[in-house]
């Protein structure tokens, strides 16, 4: 059987609207793996609800560039499943899947049961520690999957904690207001430990500052560390003078938008603790790690002719970033493919970039909770009255490529509108 198929066949809570995590019974799981979570070498724990994956990826690769061996396990993938597990950006390979998972089912059979692996995400949390050990990784850095106080990463010990913007996202499952999501993200700050983060709304900052004083962990907010100058934004990336304790650098940030800056600014703090700890962070390893740095799917341009820009935006606070980018780039004339899974507050999107488009095509994101593209345009009359609906993305942009060769396009709306083969 294919790893993918196997990881596949488990309850995956990524697409179902419910979430039943026991981390305490994942962590006797883990004891009976012969606990890799404790084996694992400072790592890195990044929670949040936008950002992670770049902070994520930013810190890795400069790491990496630093001479060090770094593990990195993020969620979820664009093309393959493979993607959510790398040394030093190689990803784990099908046979290397396939022997974790041996490991995983002997076990399971031995015990007559599941264990605390039930799930998918578990199951591939346990392979990336695994995976991480065997490797000898000498950095690991971890994404929270969904939350925090119950996610299956927070099974770790971590070097450093990191907790990215806040704002409103699986309400259904984390809670209706700021104040519950902020307490099941904050759940992840650990005794004694040591956490970075930068300046939140105040009630959510008000709930990272008191977890902080229970928990006696130091609290570090990252924007006070540097001053980050934009000197040139394209639809590449962002060329910054950042003045600081790392010194003073002239950077080409990869990663478009003002957004990705704040997410940045967390990093280079990161850095320059790991520094004060005597780890070998030199401002050559920092700079080459930060325009070598890959993130797929946010903000994206895929193509040139015509322009076709993929943002992987789904919550009210990556809309805004998206829109902010459509403004600050000076994009006009773009058409919108848009597709979300239920539950979302597009109220946003709805609002402000939807009567920007000169045309929106609406299609059913890859994913079970998604939801239908009639549903959408109903709520969307109001906004944006140019609308249809397409079989596919890959029919939109046919569409949409055969009106103007020349318009922009934007895909947004869902991680699981990008496709393998653009």
């Amino acid at each position: 059987m294919k790893p993918e198929v196997y990881l596949k066949s488990l309850v995956d809570y990524e697409k179902q609207p419910t979430y039943d995590y026991d981390l305490d019974e994942f962590i006797r799981f883990l004891e009976r793996l012969d606990s890799p979570h404790c084996k694992l070498r400072n790592v890195i724990h990044i929670g949040g609800t936008k950002g992670k994956g770049a902070c994520a990826e930013l810190l890795a690769s400069c790491l990496t560039r630093c001479g060090y061996k770094v593990g990195l396990y993020t969620s979820p993938h664009l093309a393959v499943l493979n993607e959510r597990i790398k040394v030093n950006n190689t990803l784990i390979t099908n046979s290397e899947l396939s022997y974790y998972i041996g490991r995983i089912k002997k076990l399971k059979r031995k015990k007559r049961d599941s264990g605390g692996a039930r799930t998918f995400f578990e199951t591939i949390t346990a392979i990336a520690f695994l995976h991480f050990v065997r490797n000898s990784t000498d950095f690991t850095i971890l994404e929270v999957g969904l939350g925090g106080r119950l996610d299956a990463t927070n099974s770790i010990d971590p070097l450093i904690t990191i907790i990215t913007r806040i704002g409103y996202d699986h309400t259904a499952l984390l809670g209706h207001t700021l104040s519950l999501i902020a307490q099941e993200k904050a759940g992840i700050i650990k005794k004694h430990g040591n956490l970075y983060t930068i300046q939140q709304r105040p009630r959510v900052q008000k709930i990272l500052e008191k977890y902080c004083r229970l928990r006696s962990c130091s609290l570090h907010m990252a924007g006070q560390e540097h001053e980050i100058k934009v000197i040139k934004q394209t639809i590449k990336g962002s060329t910054l003078s950042v003045t600081g304790r790392l010194g003073k650098l002239k950077i080409f940030l990869p990663l478009p938008g003002v957004h990705q800056i704040e997410n940045l600014s967390i990093v280079l703090a990161v850095l320059n603790e790991l520094r004060n700890m005597n780890f070998n962070v030199t401002a050559s390893g920092v700079k080459n790690g930060i325009r070598q740095t890959k993130l797929r799917g946010r903000f994206e341009l895929i193509s040139k002719n015509p322009p076709v820009i993929f943002d992987c935006a789904h919550n009210q606070d990556s809309f805004k970033a998206l829109y902010f980018n459509i403004k600050e780039l000076k994009i006009r004339n773009f058409s919108l493919v848009f597709g979300s899974s239920a539950g979302k507050d597009l109220s946003y999107a709805l609002k402000n970039i939807f009567p920007e488009a000169k045309e929106v095509v609406l299609v059913k994101a890859r994913n079970p909770r998604a939801i239908l593209p009639v549903e959408i345009n109903m709520r969307a009359r109001k906004y944006q009255k140019n609308m249809i609906i397409a079989p596919s993305v890959a029919q939109a942009l046919d569409y949409l490529k055969n009106k103007s060769k020349k318009d922009t396009i934007i895909i947004t709306g869902s991680f699981y509108l990008w496709q393998k083969n653009w």
